[in-house]
């Protein structure tokens, strides 16, 4: 593994997004608690990116189909419960799923060294 620099500690905030592209990746990174955080920009359901996903609590919600996932474990919290913030019912929850089981993000370790954030890759 090797540590990119990924971007300057003042572009990541905590409850925001900022996206980069490190080593062909598009990669989200954020603050939970004032440490960086960082993990591939794509939701695990259809690769949609979670650019534009709501950050509360330490979780990123997909902005196309509500699954959530913690930022620091990229475990998966909820699975497929809307459809562009719009809810679902059930049957409906099961049918955009696709057949598709529940999954995590995959998360980046992050480090922070002199006003730099770093990934390892």
């Amino acid at each position: 593994m090797s540590q990119i620099e990924a971007a300057k500690s003042g572009e990541v905030r905590e409850g925001a997004l900022h996206v980069v592209n490190v080593a062909g990746r598009s990669v989200a990174l954020t603050r939970v608690g004032g440490k960086a955080r960082a993990f591939v920009n794509k939701c695990p359901h259809l690769g949609m990116p979670l650019t534009k996903g709501k950050i509360e609590g330490g979780a990123v919600t997909c902005p196309f189909h509500g699954s959530k996932f913690d930022i620091c474990s990229g475990r998966n919290m909820d699975w497929v419960k809307n459809l562009l913030g719009m809810p679902l019912p059930g049957w409906a929850q099961s049918a955009l799923a696709m057949g598709k089981k529940p999954a995590g993000l995959q998360t980046l370790p992050a480090s922070e060294k002199d006003g730099t954030i770093f990934l390892d890759v």
